[in-house]
């Protein structure tokens, strides 16, 4: 495996692409471009998870994709580690769009480098938990959208995204803010507007502000598949973003499967100890969405591999 890191901005060494580019063999692929998935780590749009980063790379390179791990813009890139409401100051590059913008400039780099790391640009696969799951879901809702491609300089079936697996993310502002009311609890609700500020630079963004970065609004016929999973135990993200999102790609007829784990905090990323902080993270319950993925993912984007390994015997003149 071959790693690699690249900044995205000449003045911020703290948006990165890291890539983790699997050797070609003759043994294997022998030349042929292997499908990647693209990770955006979760953190709030404050932090980029570590949890949810190399640990989701490593593990999507052992089924024989390549991965590439964006740390796009967040909050904490400011100066300051985490906003308060009514005290801190907006970050523009955290802002929507600007962090779902940074996936297609990733696309971008990728597909500069695609011959050379035999990657098939057509089979890009998003990733993310959390707040990387809403960002990858911006970005899958508005691939096609003129002022995110033209904003970075690319044509649309040049950054057009092949499918999407998402834990636990944020999909519908309003509904989110409305069901944090109806729990009435405090300390989620002032969470949530230090969320708010962090993603839309105002803790008390608009209705019509949270609507607009709502990806659930959004949703189309040109929408990719994807994979979505949460866990009902959620207390940080209600497990009801994702049942509305999943209800949403079936009206727009979008194919996807979703798994709802009954028990689970926030934030379990692959729920094995290689990216668990503690014990409480490790979860074999959960841990299988990995594989499951991986069967559905196979299912659309197999490796080209032939039916038959060839004739061991032929090279030996035998």
């Amino acid at each position: 495996m071959k790693l690699e890191q690249f900044y995205l901005y000449d003045d911020d060494p703290k948006v990165t692409l890291t890539a983790y580019i699997l050797d070609d063999s003759p043994e294997m692929m022998n030349g042929k471009k292997r499908p990647a998935f693209l990770i955006c780590p979760g953190g709030a749009y404050m932090f980029n998870s570590d949890r949810e980063a190399e640990p989701a790379a490593i593990r999507f390179a052992s089924m024989g994709y390549h991965a590439f791990v964006l740390r796009y813009s967040v909050y904490s890139n400011s100066g300051i580690k985490f906003p308060v409401p009514g005290k801190s100051p907006a970050y523009e590059k955290s802002v929507f769009p600007g962090s779902m913008r940074e996936i297609g400039m990733a696309m971008m780099l990728i597909r500069a480098h695609a011959e050379e790391w035999k990657v098939d640009m057509d089979r890009i696969i998003l990733n993310g938990g959390s707040a990387g799951a809403n960002n990858c879901a911006e970005f899958a809702i508005h691939w096609n959208d003129p002022e995110l491609y033209g904003a970075i300089g690319a044509k649309p079936e040049e950054i057009r995204p092949a499918a999407a697996v998402l834990g636990y993310g944020v999909y519908d502002y309003v509904l989110m803010q409305r069901t944090l009311e109806k729990i009435g609890d405090a300390g989620r609700l002032e969470m949530n507007r230090g969320f708010n500020l962090a993603a839309f630079g105002d803790p008390d963004a608009s209705e019509e502000t949270l609507k607009k970065g709502s990806p659930i609004n959004y949703v189309s016929k040109n929408t990719p598949p994807m994979f979505l999973w949460a866990t009902r135990d959620d207390d940080t993200v209600p497990v009801n973003q994702t049942l509305a999102m999943a209800l949403a790609l079936e009206e727009a007829g979008v194919p996807c499967e979703t798994h709802i784990f009954e028990n689970g905090q926030h934030g379990l990323s692959t729920a094995d100890q290689d990216s668990a902080q503690a014990q409480e993270q490790i979860r074999p319950d959960v841990a299988v969405w990995m594989d499951l993925a991986g069967t559905w993912i196979k299912k659309r984007f197999a490796l080209p591999l032939p039916e038959k390994c060839p004739d061991w015997r032929e090279g030996l003149g035998i």
